[in-house]
């Protein structure tokens, strides 16, 4: 069984161990030492990195006999080591693991909200909870109290008891092994099983921020940061919100308002827009169907406007349509999605549009569609603006 350093004490960052076994995994070499500072990934908390003797350690992890072993970047040749850690990343865990402790007590003490599973990931960490509809009026009361405790600087302890002894102590949740039970103590606050490694002080988390909440099975999902990741989050705010003050000249504080104002003119921008487009819209049929030829006594209106959407073509359609003897076959698409046909024609002629569209989308070499008699739309193939145009005029020509 390896002596697990990690318990003994979360800030040793180096030691001296002697190699006790060697292994040749599909991964790499590993190894395990008699002592091991190198927490393994377990209960939800992610593995140390670091070296031994220079060598890059890739994972850690713990076998069904406790033994801890340690995946290498390569070979390790010597059977007496020295161990050094990934310090960043281990105070890292140590923030985020017991700032969750404290979380999680909070919101039982605060809410009566029960913590269900907890996800700890490089960049963020979430907590699910019982509690549904977690406002965030009540996230922000949570989150003052936590970040009272961290700032009283508690103490934070751990201890070995049985099963037996597991009465004599309010934990907060049960434990999920039996035999030589490990629990952490933060005075006064909470008292928890748990396997990972923990501040000393809660003065060491530093701060805990909530950053979302999100509604999840019946409960809610808080996302958390605690320490240099909540410093970093602070300041990424921070410096977004100068940029966003600068860009629209305005004071932090009146930024709401500002906003608002802003968003309030561009919506009447945009119906102002829209109003303009549809009565350049009307001009330009208007136009188009004064220019379009006479055949037979029948005005032909044939277009493609290869960027004009689809909407523009259809509302000009039906605005044509209402003229007497107009005949409208509309197409659009740049040749690189598929060509959006449209074929109408006023109530006064004879004249099958459902049966013009099919023959135009036969001309572009396939598709598909329908309508009534006076008003057809449909869809073909990606063709070039000239092949569109052809196939219009000959559809047109032969109808």
């Amino acid at each position: 069984m390896t002596r697990k350093l990690y318990y003994e004490s979360s800030k040793t960052r180096t030691f001296t161990a002697q190699l006790v076994a060697r292994q040749q995994i599909a991964r790499g070499p590993a190894v395990q030492l008699d002592q091991t500072a190198f927490y393994p990934t377990g209960g939800g908390q992610a593995h140390d990195t670091g070296t031994l003797n220079g060598i890059p350690v890739l994972d850690v992890w713990s076998d069904a006999e406790g033994a801890v072993w340690h995946l290498l970047a390569q070979p390790l040749a010597a059977d007496h080591v020295t161990g050094e850690l990934n310090w960043e990343r281990r105070f890292d865990h140590i923030q985020q693991h017991t700032g969750q402790h404290l979380l999680s007590a909070a919101l039982l003490h605060c809410l009566g909200a029960i913590t269900r599973s907890v996800h700890f990931g490089n960049e963020g960490n979430t907590l699910d909870t019982d509690y549904a509809g977690l406002s965030w009026e009540q996230a922000y009361t949570v989150a003052n109290e936590v970040n009272r405790i961290i700032w009283e600087n508690r103490a934070v302890s751990t201890q070995f008891v049985t099963s037996a002894e597991l009465s004599e102590f309010n934990l907060r949740r049960q434990p999920q092994v039996t035999g030589n039970i490990r629990l952490v103590i933060i005075a006064d606050c909470d008292i928890t099983p748990c396997g990972g490694t923990h501040a000393e002080h809660t003065g060491e988390i530093g701060l805990l921020k909530i950053t979302g909440l999100t509604s999840y099975k019946g409960g809610t999902r808080i996302s958390f940061l605690c320490g240099e990741r909540a410093l970093r989050d602070y300041r990424r705010a921070l410096r977004l919100l100068r940029q966003v003050s600068l860009e629209l000249t305005t004071a932090q504080n009146e930024l709401p308002a500002a906003i608002e104002r802003l968003h309030a003119e561009a919506q009447e921008n945009q119906r102002a827009l829209v109003a303009a487009q549809k009565q350049l819209n009307r001009i330009q049929g208007e136009q188009l169907w004064a220019a379009a030829p006479v055949v037979n006594g029948v005005r032909e209106l044939l277009a493609h406007w290869p960027e004009r959407p689809h909407s523009e073509a259809l509302a000009l359609a039906k605005q044509l349509r209402e003229r007497p003897q107009t005949l409208l076959l509309l197409a659009t698409g740049d040749g690189r999605s598929s060509t959006r046909l449209i074929c109408a024609r006023s109530d006064d002629l004879d004249l099958d549009a459902n049966a013009i569209l099919h023959t135009a989308l036969k001309q572009l070499g396939g598709g598909g569609g329908g309508g009534s008699p006076t008003f057809a739309q449909g869809g073909g193939p990606p063709a070039p603006p000239e092949t569109i145009r052809a196939a219009l005029q000959t559809t047109l020509k032969n109808k």
